[in-house]
């Protein structure tokens, strides 16, 4: 197996792999709260709403953006933390003297890992948190699973899925870019390295913010 192949798998298993047990709880309480919340408003029956709000709110906002929220808690200051201590331990000097290009060997590897993973841990956290709040709402309403499943099918929509995957793969991409820019800024002090760690889950937070508005605004112009 090549070096950046390596680099590649270890960066989907920890951002990936490592990250299921924290999406599927809170996928599963994300959905819980949907549907208690939906229920207190429009009534325990209706299961066209409950499935609406659900699939929408679930596939289109919440699913991407908390899935996003999780990869930079868990990984994006790792990344930048560890760029920022090999810069400094001169560790990216001694790749470019064996002939090992970084931007290959650290970059790409951790950008690809990123992407990948925050793609699918975003939907395996709507599918998680979809089946969540359909099974508290059969629980509470005695409307059976297959009601709430219909009505969110007939809800479903070509577009929320690519919107989706569209804020999965931007999100991930601006995490990734974010934490290893900073990551590589540092200087000469050590001093550096928690405060560059800080500045990128920051940064990252607020590309969050302000990509979620900005491709919700495109998708709002192009309906």
């Amino acid at each position: 197996m090549s070096p950046v192949r390596e680099v590649l798998l270890r960066q989907i298993y920890f951002t990936g792999i490592q990250a299921v047990p924290a999406v599927t709880i809170s996928g599963l309480l994300i959905g819980f709260v949907i549907v208690l919340q939906t229920a207190s408003i429009a009534g325990v029956g209706s299961s066209n709403v409950i499935g609406k709000i659900l699939l929408w709110l679930v596939l289109r906002e919440i699913g991407p953006f908390f899935t996003g929220l999780i990869i930079l808690a868990r990984s994006g200051s790792a990344i930048a933390t560890e760029l920022a201590t090999m810069k400094l331990g001169r560790e990216i000097e001694y790749l470019e003297a064996m002939g090992i290009k970084p931007e290959v060997y650290l970059i790409k590897s951790r950008l690809y890992g990123m992407i990948c993973s925050a793609i699918v841990l975003s939907l395996y956290f709507q599918l998680t948190a979809l089946f969540g709040g359909i099974f508290l709402a059969t629980l509470i309403s005695g409307v059976s699973f297959s009601d709430y499943g219909d009505a969110i099918v007939s809800k479903f929509s070509f577009k929320e899925v690519v919107i989706s995957f569209t804020k999965s793969f931007v999100f991930g991409f601006a995490i990734a870019l974010i934490c290893m820019w900073h990551g590589l800024s540092v200087m000469k002090s050590p001093t550096e390295v928690p405060q560059r760690a800080t500045k990128a889950v920051a940064g990252s937070l607020f590309s969050l913010f302000l990509l979620d508005v900005i491709i919700d605004f495109i998708a709002k112009i192009i309906e």
